[in-house]
């Protein structure tokens, strides 16, 4: 049984973690994102073993502990649901904060009997650091709980002289993530510092230490050797002081340096997590000047300075793992990095009692819904920018709108045929729903057979001869695109055609003609489709099916019988004398510009088609060029449109004098991410 003084140390315990439940109960609430179906799908196809040789699941890191491993313990427990991954990793921040506990006990004054009030200060601002929530809200995130756990784990093995289980503990945080590296440097500093040994014993204690890299090490060459995702790694100088400020940045609870300030405004502290962290001020002195119990006999306490070298040189030392990654940093990086702010707190909460330990309790709770308000994100690789990449409103957004996804595809599809290739049109940005080749598609059909992908990735290579739907996400549910057209295959081609996807588009008009589709549409298409993707062969064998001839007498009489036509307002005729004039000349860019220009009131889409064919017989010809980009704005198609309407500016030095070129360039611009690379997000809804 346990001391009677250690038991009342640790009787707080239980209403801390309930306090933390209630806080981060949303968090443990959210859904699936991004690459929690890669790893559940690589290990659910693989095994654990499959899995360890498999360059699957993300590909940019080895970390086997925390993903492979970790995936295949709790996978086939969870039911597919993600509730048991959220709460193992809860288990694992509530025993990091144990430890971390346990070692603030070590190295600040402490209070017998009962808690010390400084170590449950150290605790909560650490627990409650914004960060924290991106950790418990994703899956995938164990990574660095894990990391965090085995390092502090590792540390208080060593303290207690089990040199052997501390060196397999840090080997499995390693594994777990590579932040978990810098360990041995903070060994030899306890020992050196701490614990006052000589040098030379301090370095033989901790050399050895080094060894337990090696698993690490040889893994990760391997995966970069092998895999064409592994994250890209800068170890510039300035990327080293943009990630001692990120370190500065985490460690005060700021994710989005912009809005942080008008983030006091809108937080939301919980109030029942403040009613319960008042309780544990009971446990506490009553007077902040209360003075210390006398140290047990043979207990050693390094000075207030000592520990704070010690805490410099952790922030410091784990700090250096996100270095060369700077340039897509989040907060959660920092997440080990963040002990040594946690023993800095606790050494300036030294004279805390009740009142002052209520006052912290909601200040820190503030800090942290201040923290958490800015629904923001940056989108930009910057080593600078002021913004988390993930941050908790990211997750929790790509949760939320990734379950109304698959609630939407399934009324939508309630069951696809297997080997059906979906394909997706109009997503909501950064929504964690479509990756990769649709893992979240398998999982919530429970069917390896079937593939997703983006609309415009339709191609040979990801359609094949399989089965495909086609799906277009309209704000509340997914509608089948094209379901009720005639030709469905030649629809898809003219969008992929206008999406600057030539490849993809040849594909459609030939599996178009596999299926029975109107021959002359789909072999006319199929030309300039394939005359634009590099196969002139295959384009005039197309143009030869369709009829076309080279006849210039011809072509001219036809558009002069067009011209006519139009005189007297008879635009029917005039459209299909001119697609005569096409058939004797399809290289000749006037009669596609002409039939452009008559197709715009009967349809759209064909219309911006043989614009298009127009521009690319004619580049120089800016009021095709123009009246090709006006349509694509209208359709927002804004990437082929930014395309053309950028080729027209270069036609027309002038170009800001053309009131319509200058409306096109102003809506385009309104469409564009904001220039600081960051996707912030107003209460409404809107960006």
């Amino acid at each position: 049984m346990l001391p009677a003084s250690l038991r009342r140390a640790w009787a707080p315990a239980p209403i801390l973690a309930a306090a933390l439940a209630v806080l981060y109960a949303g968090a443990l609430g959210a859904g699936f994102v991004n690459d929690d179906y890669l790893f559940l799908e690589q290990v659910r196809r693989h095994g654990l073993l499959g899995a360890l040789g498999e360059p699957g699941g993300v590909g940019n890191h080895f970390r086997p502990l925390s993903r492979e491993a970790w995936f295949a313990l709790l996978g086939p427990l969870s039911g597919g649901g993600p509730l048991l991954f959220h709460l193992a990793s809860f288990a694992v921040f509530l025993g990091s904060l144990a430890l971390l506990a346990d070692l603030m006990r070590a190295l600040v004054p402490r209070r017998d009997p009962g808690p010390a009030a400084p170590v449950l200060a150290g605790v909560l601002w650490f627990a409650l650091l914004p960060f924290q929530r991106v950790n418990l809200a994703w899956a995938s995130c164990s990574q660095d709980l894990l990391a965090l756990a085995g390092a502090l784990g590792a540390l208080a093995l060593f303290r207690r002289g089990h040199t052997r289980a501390a060196w397999l503990v840090y080997a499995a945080a390693t594994l777990a993530k590579q932040s978990a590296l810098p360990l041995p440097l903070l060994l030899f500093a306890w020992s050196r510092w701490i614990v006052g040994e000589p040098a030379r014993r301090s370095l033989s204690r901790t050399l050895p230490f080094a060894l337990a890299v090696l698993p690490w090490l040889a893994g990760e060459w391997a995966l970069r050797q092998g895999s064409p995702a592994a994250t890209r790694l800068v170890f510039d100088a300035a990327h080293l002081g943009a990630s001692a400020l990120h370190l500065a940045q985490a460690l005060a609870g700021v994710e989005h340096a912009a809005g942080w300030l008008r983030a006091w405004v809108e937080a939301r502290p919980s109030l029942a997590a403040l009613a319960l962290l008042a309780l544990v001020a009971a446990w506490l002195p009553e007077r902040a000047d209360a003075v210390a119990a006398a140290e047990p006999r043979g207990a050693r306490r390094p000075a207030p300075r000592v520990a704070a070298g010690f805490a410099l040189l952790w922030c410091a030392a784990f700090a250096l793992p996100a270095w060369p990654v700077a340039w897509m940093w989040s907060g959660y990086h920092f997440t080990l990095a963040a002990v040594g702010g946690a023993i800095g707190v606790a050494l300036a909460s030294a004279r805390l009692g009740r009142r002052g330990w209520i006052a912290l309790a909601a200040v820190l709770l503030v800090w942290h819904a201040a923290g958490v308000a800015p629904r923001a994100f940056a989108l930009r690789e910057d080593p600078w920018s002021g913004t988390s990449h993930v941050t908790s409103f990211y997750l929790e957004r790509a949760a939320a709108l990734s379950g109304r996804l698959r609630d939407g595809l399934r009324q939508a599809l309630p069951r696809p045929e297997p080997g059906t290739r979906l394909f997706f049109a109009n997503l909501p940005p950064w929504a964690g729903f479509q990756m990769g080749n649709g893992p979240s598609v398998r999982h919530l059909y429970r069917d390896d057979t079937l593939e997703s992908h983006f609309y415009s990735a339709y191609a040979e290579s990801t359609a094949g001869r399989h089965p495909a739907e086609f799906l277009f996400w309209d704000g509340a549910g997914f509608e089948r695109l094209y379901a009720n057209a005639r030709d469905r295959l030649f629809q898809v081609g003219g969008d992929l055609l206008l999406l600057e996807r030539p490849a993809g588009a040849a594909w459609a008009f030939r599996r178009g003609l596999e299926e029975g589709g109107e021959r002359a549409d789909h072999w006319y298409w199929l030309g300039w489709a394939s005359l634009w993707s590099g196969r002139r062969a295959l384009a005039e064998r197309a143009w030869r099916e369709w009829g076309a001839r080279d006849d210039g007498a011809a072509r001219i009489l036809w558009l002069r019988k067009a011209r006519a036509s139009l005189e007297s307002g008879d635009t029917l005729r005039a459209r299909r004398e001119l697609v005569e004039a096409v058939r004797a000349g399809v290289g000749s860019p006037e009669a596609h510009a002409m039939l452009g220009l008559l197709l715009q009131r009967v349809n759209a889409k064909y219309a911006m088609l043989e614009t298009r064919v127009a521009v690319e017989l004619k580049p120089n010809d800016w009021l095709a060029r123009r009246d090709l980009a006006e349509g694509l704005v209208a359709a927002r198609l804004d990437e082929p449109a930014t395309l053309h309407l950028a080729r027209f500016q270069a036609l027309v030095p002038g170009w800001r004098a053309d009131p319509i070129a200058a409306r096109l360039d102003s809506v385009l611009r309104s469409r564009r991410p904001a220039a600081s690379g960051i996707a912030e997000f107003h209460p409404g809804g809107g960006r």
